[in-house]
């Protein structure tokens, strides 16, 4: 996990729940603002999944949280997320997106990249918005990336955008790596992007990798 805010507090956020019965939620999040308002609808948005960790489906998960963050939506504030259930034994997730950028899933065997399935409109905008769920199953000596804007909307002096292809060539550069060693390359990459200059966006980057069988 890799996680910068752009100001003293930020909108993004990041969770690894225990479900039980050799399962974990993980969600990603990203708030359309930055600094203190953000900070707190991100809570209201994390305490409200957290509360509804009994539901076994991530999409109607998304769609209560949706319903019940409208009644504290202000200053026309939204919420991206995706939010996943792993099942460690099986290795299948299933997902739900609310408008987030999608996760990359790399593929051992192929050597390939994929995107996950792209995402519905975000949470906090309108009433009874529906999600569909998905599932896949990560093999193993697969990886997963979770990533919020901050990533692909970093910018140079120039103010040039890191984009996704620069995502795909680094992953490209560490294959075969662990997570770590894909994080640590591309919070550096970011960084050296930027030349040090103050992030404009919070930054959050999660990364799960299934282990190879023996």
């Amino acid at each position: 996990i890799r996680w910068q805010t752009a100001r003293q507090v930020g909108g993004d956020f990041y969770d690894i729940i225990r479900l039980g019965k050799g399962r974990l939620g993980l969600v990603i999040a990203d708030v359309s603002d930055k600094g203190l308002p953000a900070a707190l609808y991100m809570t209201v948005a994390r305490t409200l999944i957290r509360a509804l960790q009994g539901v076994e489906s991530p999409a109607r998960v998304l769609e209560r949280v949706n319903n019940l963050m409208l009644v504290d939506s202000h200053n026309g504030l939204f919420v991206t997320a995706v939010y996943a259930i792993l099942s460690l034994e099986k290795g299948t997730l299933t997902y739900a997106n609310a408008g987030h950028n999608r996760p990359l899933l790399l593929r051992a065997q192929t050597d390939s990249i994929e995107q996950l399935a792209r995402g519905s409109m975000a949470m906090g905008v309108m009433e009874d918005i529906k999600y569909e769920e998905h599932v896949i199953t990560i093999e193993p000596g697969d990886g997963l990336l979770f990533f919020t804007d901050g990533l692909t909307d970093a910018t140079s002096p120039s103010e040039e955008m890191f984009g996704e292809e620069r995502i795909l060539q680094i992953i490209q550069q560490v294959r075969g790596k662990d997570v770590c060693q894909l994080l640590e390359t591309l919070d550096e990459a970011v960084r050296d992007f930027r030349q040090d200059a103050a992030p404009s966006d919070d930054l959050t980057l999660l990364a799960i990798r299934r282990l190879a069988e023996s």
